[in-house]
């Protein structure tokens, strides 16, 4: 169901107020919505629910709902390999023994333990310490627990699973000696303190689910955390070429941003992809760096009065790069191809159906595009057609 302006502005209040959350509508409203089927309550009923002290608790769960909660270990293999390859031997160049990695939205923990493992083994002689925050207070105490299902181990790379031990037969933790190099902090990306004195920020698939100005105030914050010359990691969809004080830069098949500075530095040579990520430091670790060539800009529309959006990773931000699209002038058709997206969550189907009928509104035609095999089904699964 379609929830009225008003409601959805005052859930936006709400979620500010509670949490500091400043959220694009679609998301608050697809969440909320969710919560009111869950509940079998009406708009008009939930808004009262919630603003109301035995709400809170309700409120809390509205929270947990629109937060981005899916991570897991070593996700998004590229990046890893980048920081790896690229970043860790830009440190070790700069001669910094104490390493300071700003882990930004992390959830239940998986991607800050991924940094801990990755940093404390490519630079053995440094001192790492991972900071990881998350507004969710549910996420944190998963995290600061560091216990989970030994399915987990099914995304960890083969050379990485010694860093892991088994606790019983059903879960798995990181190993005490690297899992006590990370701390977890409940923190608000927009509002409130941030680390300092970083040399990587890591905040993948979180500054999508900001409005503008919020996601503004999120970036200065990322931004101010590193040092010159420091490295910030976003989701492949977030792009920060905006940003003066950032450096686009390509590393293999991913974009990376530095800080610009007196005394920052770029790698040399052009670093080789598709190298497997060793279990043990490599000569890599001492060799010169890598060129990083400096990301092709967004390839021009399909065609005259068409627009075309490539979904990617876990298709965050995609109604948002759907709107802008569908405000061309002269549009006549807006293309979505899913085949580059790794995964394509359920709540994307609210997000098409509502972008399908924007389109019908401004008389556009809206075409879906897929090849691949598990998203024709996930299409048939949740009742959209793919175009012809």
């Amino acid at each position: 169901m379609a929830l009225p302006r008003d409601i959805v502005a005052g859930l936006t209040r709400r979620l500010a107020e509670r949490a500091g959350l400043e959220l694009p509508a679609w998301v608050v409203e697809a969440r909320a919505t969710a919560r009111m089927e869950a509940l079998g309550v009406s708009a008009a009923e939930y808004v009262e629910l919630v603003s109301t002290p035995r709400g809170r608790v309700e409120l809390d769960e509205l929270v947990e709902a629109v937060r981005v909660g899916e991570t897991r270990f070593f996700r998004h293999v590229s990046q890893v390999e980048a920081l790896v390859d690229v970043v860790a031997p830009a440190i070790a160049a700069r001669g910094r023994r104490n390493v300071r990695v700003w882990s930004a939205g992390c959830a239940s923990g998986e991607e800050a333990y991924t940094l801990a493992i990755v940093m404390s083994r490519v630079l053995p002689e440094h001192s790492v310490t991972v900071v990881a925050t998350d507004v969710s207070e549910d996420a944190l105490a998963v995290a600061a627990r560091g216990r989970y299902p030994r399915a987990a181990l099914g995304h960890v790379p083969e050379e990485w699973r010694d860093a892991f031990e088994h606790v019983d037969a059903d879960e798995i933790r990181v190993r005490p000696e690297i899992a006590k190099r990370v701390t977890f902090e409940q923190a608000n990306l927009v509002e409130g303190d941030a680390p300092r004195g970083c040399q990587v920020a890591w905040c993948r698939n979180v500054l999508i689910y900001f409005a503008s100005e919020a996601r503004k105030r999120a970036v200065q914050k990322l931004v101010g955390a590193l040092e010159t010359g420091g490295w910030l990691f976003v989701g492949y969809s977030e792009q920060l070429r905006d940003v003066v004080e950032l450096e686009a830069v390509r590393a293999g098949d991913v974009t990376i941003y530095v800080k610009r500075g007196t005394g920052s530095s770029l790698p040399t040579r052009t670093p080789v992809v598709g190298i497997p990520i060793q279990s043990q430091p490599s000569s890599r670790s001492t060799t010169p760096m890598p060129t990083l060539v400096k990301p092709e800009p967004p390839s021009s529309p399909s065609g005259v009065g068409v627009r075309r959006v490539v979904a990617t990773g876990d298709c965050g931000g995609l109604g948002r790069e759907i709107g802008e699209a569908l405000k061309g002038a002269g549009l006549k058709q807006v293309e979505i191809d899913l085949d580059g997206a790794e995964v394509v969550p359920d709540e994307v189907a609210v997000t098409l159906r509502r972008a399908k009928a924007a389109a019908e509104a401004a008389g556009v035609v809206l075409v879906l595009r897929a090849t691949r095999a598990g998203v024709k089904r996930w299409l048939r699964r949740v009742g959209l057609e793919e175009s012809p």
